[in-house]
């Protein structure tokens, strides 16, 4: 296991897995989100193949209507 920072929140996940793996195990909604790793934006074409890592910062971004 490996600790990680999920929007300042500390979580625990599987060593070795992907972005996507990481927030299918932390049950995060993913449609209508962004999501940057230590700064910096992921792409959603690319949650496969980025791996998260000891100390990654996750800060995830949820898009909301209005105006």
């Amino acid at each position: 296991m490996i600790t990680i920072k999920v929007n300042e929140r500390i979580e625990q996940v599987e060593k070795g897995i992907s972005l996507q793996t990481a927030l299918d195990t932390l049950n995060i909604q993913q449609n209508g989100i962004a999501v940057a790793v230590n700064q910096q934006i992921i792409s959603k074409t690319d949650w496969l193949t980025k791996n998260v890592e000891s100390n990654d910062e996750l800060l995830i971004i949820k898009a909301t209507q209005g105006g």
